[in-house]
């Protein structure tokens, strides 16, 4: 490792986690057969303020590349939400106009972007972006109109109310009303 590299892991306050865990091993992760040299060029450079719970590190054989994958495995110990910040909504999948939508969508982007993004993990992580986009957009929409809707039947349901008050209409009128606003 460079002193250029330890200064700036040293300034960022990051550590390679496989080398605190095996400080002496000589185990590397490259081979260069040009040159016949070993490197030790694939880390995980982490921040070492304890947020994390590293289980186990280790070089896997090299199979498809002079460089061997490095697999960490570890737990956070930041709390996870209560709640999950996205999910589709099943409904949706029912709605013809959002299926057409999300079909246009991603042929769209298959279109354009087919095997531009390197590996199918990683196309398959994009397209998920992708899908989330679209699905919070349409939701968004659909709340605001639905949103505008409930405003208007409840301006429906106070005249009417005041219509009822002063004999002009019936409750049944108003029970009408109020179930529109409950389906909403």
């Amino acid at each position: 490792m460079t002193a250029k590299l330890r200064n700036v892991m040293r300034n960022l306050h990051f550590v390679d986690v496989w080398r605190e865990m095996y400080p002496l091993s000589r185990v590397f992760s490259c081979y260069t057969p040009t040159h016949g040299a070993y490197s030790h060029l694939d880390r995980f450079l982490l921040d070492n303020d304890g947020s994390l719970d590293i289980r186990r590190v280790v070089y896997q054989a090299c199979f498809l590349s002079d460089h061997a994958p490095l697999l960490l495995e570890c737990e956070t110990h930041m709390p996870r939400p209560a709640i999950p910040l996205w999910l589709l909504r099943p409904d949706l999948l029912g709605d013809p106009e959002y299926k057409k939508d999300l079909q246009d969508v991603l042929v769209g982007y298959f279109h354009t972007n087919w095997g531009t993004a390197g590996t199918r993990g990683l196309e398959w992580e994009v397209l998920k972006v992708v899908i989330r986009g679209e699905s919070l957009s349409k939701t968004y929409g659909i709340r605001q109109r639905l949103d505008r809707e409930l405003t208007r039947q409840k301006e429906v349901l106070a005249t009417l109310q005041r219509q009822v008050d002063n004999g002009d209409a019936s409750e049944a009128d108003c029970l009408e009303v109020r179930g529109r606003i409950v389906d909403l």
